[in-house]
């Protein structure tokens, strides 16, 4: 078959599921949750949510609006299941993980291309969308290598951007630190053709030495009709690194750009056919040490290009299938990694079919082959069955797997020494769970899990005078659970909360791990909506995050806090962000900015 072939019980979890489970029969003034919402990520073609039988969750627009988020990252935090592990602010450089998987086995869309970078998982969250772009983001947690491929491993994130009118907007922002920003967006539409521009930029002097940033980011959306689409979008950004890599005051420029274009041709036979294509290259140049810049710099350019087709067709009044090809090269030039490149065909098929009004049961599966790596085959499975119209009950598994990044196989540093013979990793996962619609508004949902994973790969070393070196790790085996609530309050409020449980073993381990064992196996994110007198609306945010590291256990709390009053078509926002003024790392070695705030100003022309 090729290379590529070979949470805990504890009374915490107890008591909350016993919370939820209260909270969930709490009266409320709310609609019926809708469930139709039409989604892409948990399936190879756009469906109805209440058919989806995989973990998912959506955050929409109206969502992103509301809360004290100011990119994308920090929308991600909104999630309990997401780990959010920035370096610097403003989103300059995040991991996300889901599910305790590592940063490198989440997969990072945007409307269905994929960025991960074939130079390190770090530069995933290099996203080249502003948030007035983002019509939604949809995280699909659990395995997705069935449908996407390598990465999908632990989950995966896809930012769907707008394709409808944008409303014309500019804002400015200014606050701690020397912070200034701004984001604007724009679009008109003439003989059948519809454009659309945005923009945002932000600058900081840095609450420390060497934590300063700038960045930028633009984007252009060209719709044909209603059935072609081309976007171009760029993504620079310019941050001290102090402490990203290791002991050293380091500098990075990061700069993405992505070109995309779909179309939809007309249905034949039944068949609604889809044709994607897409180029990316990606920038990084590095100084290790800005103190010997002669001697430790690195410069890396990557480059993408993907080209997918894929048709759907309804067999029956119940049955559908989705079939599609795609294939693509990655190839990098690097001072450091040295020039590769390496090619991938792939071929999948999803079925799904209706069983009654109450079971709904859907298959896929995928076949991908590398030219380096040998070939992999992704199954999956899932079924929900609706026991009535407001309980749905699901479980589904499958297999994930992931191929070892150029900086895996081949970087040094003074802190580093990497190691080329790496194995692809790979999984199995299953969960299943239960989604509550209570008829007084309420969505309450509670999931259990479990990864089984091979050949792990990790960064490690014996004591902390040793470099850190890549290897695989045998079997490292995760199982948790998740809750969630979420209702609607009055004047367009809500109240959410998210709790995620995790426990990790890798018993075969005794070095210290980097990455791979640096999980939060407690999270838990509240957030409430509520219209204040003077028209104002409050929006706080508390995010509780335990780490547990070779030296101690970590805690830490983080309370946001958003203002927000309209005056016609003005807007007026104070943001303030970790209020309790916490000190803690979410990457070790790496502190994380204390209290700040800003105040923004948005003039919406309609």
């Amino acid at each position: 078959m090729g290379r590529l072939r070979k949470a805990s019980g504890s009374r915490v979890e107890a008591l909350l599921a016993l919370a939820l489970a209260v909270v969930a029969v709490v009266p409320a003034s709310a609609q019926d949750p809708i469930v139709e919402s039409i989604v892409v990520t948990a399936a190879a073609a756009p469906v109805p949510l209440g058919s989806v039988t995989r973990s998912l969750t959506v955050i929409t627009r109206a969502d992103i609006a509301r809360l004290p988020v100011r990119t994308i990252s920090d929308a991600l935090r909104l999630i309990a299941s997401v780990d959010v592990r920035a370096r610097g602010d403003r989103g300059v450089q995040s991991d996300y993980s889901i599910r305790g998987a590592t940063f490198g086995q989440t997969l990072v869309l945007v409307d269905g291309v994929r960025l991960n970078d074939a130079q390190t998982g770090h530069h995933n969250g290099d996203i080249p969308v502003s948030l007035d772009e983002v019509e939604r983001i949809e995280v699909l947690k659990g395995p997705g290598s069935s449908l996407f491929g390598a990465d999908a491993f632990g989950g995966t994130i896809n930012v769907i951007t707008r394709r409808d009118a944008a409303s014309r907007s500019a804002s400015l922002e200014a606050g701690s630190f020397g912070l200034v920003a701004g984001r604007g967006q724009m679009d008109f539409e003439a003989g059948g053709v519809r454009q659309t521009f945005s923009g945002s930029a932000a600058r900081s002097g840095g609450f420390m030495l060497a934590r300063d940033f700038k960045t930028a980011i633009v984007s252009s959306r060209t719709a044909v009709g209603n059935r072609s689409n081309v976007s171009a979008s760029y993504l620079w950004n310019d941050f001290g690194a102090n402490g990203f890599y290791g002991p050293s005051p380091s500098h990075e420029w990061t700069s993405q750009a992505l070109l995309a274009a779909d179309h939809r041709f007309a249905d034949r036979a039944g068949w609604a056919v889809v044709s994607n294509a897409s180029y990316r290259t990606h920038g990084d140049r590095f100084l290790w040490d800005v103190r010997r810049p002669g001697i430790s710099e690195n410069r890396h350019r990557t480059h993408a290009a993907i080209g997918t087709l894929k048709g759907s067709r309804r067999l029956s009044e119940r049955d559908s299938v989705t079939v599609g090809v795609d294939g693509g090269a990655d190839w990098i030039r690097s001072s450091n990694l040295g020039d590769h490149s390496t090619t991938r065909f792939s071929a999948f098929g999803e079925w799904r079919r209706a069983i009654g009004m109450r079971w709904q049961v859907d298959a896929s599966g995928r076949f991908d082959r590398y030219s380096e790596f040998g070939q992999a085959w992704s199954p999956a499975a899932g079924a929900a069955w609706w026991p009535s119209s407001r309980v749905r009950i699901r479980a589904s598994g499958g297999r994930g797997f992931r191929v070892p990044t150029l900086t895996e196989r081949f970087y040094s540093d003074p802190a580093h020494l990497a190691r080329a013979d790496l194995k692809p990793e790979t999984a199995w996962a299953a969960e299943g769970g239960i989604d509550v619609f209570s008829g007084r508004g309420w969505i309450v949902t509670a999931t259990a899990f479990s990864r089984v994973e091979q050949n792990v790969i990790d960064w490690l070393r014996a004591t902390p005078a040793e470099r850190w070196r890549t290897a695989n790790l045998r079997h490292v085996n995760t199982r948790g659970v998740e809750f969630s609530a979420r209702t609607a309050l009055p004047r367009e409020g809500f109240l959410q909360f998210q709790y995620t449980g995790l426990r990790t073993d890798a018993a075969a381990v005794s070095q210290l791990s980097k990455y791979a064992l640096d999980a939060a196996p407690r999270a838990l994110v509240a957030t409430v909506a509520i219209s204040v007198p003077g028209g104002v609306s409050l929006v706080p945010r508390v995010e509780y995050k335990r780490r547990k590291r070779p030296d101690a256990t970590r805690d830490h709390t983080i309370v946001d806090v958003r203002l927000d009053r309209r005056f016609g078509r003005y807007r007026v926002m104070v943001d303030g962000t970790n209020l309790l003024n916490q000190s803690y790392q979410e990457v070790v070695g790496v502190t994380a900015p204390p209290r700040s705030v800003s105040i923004s100003l948005t003039v919406n022309a309609r």
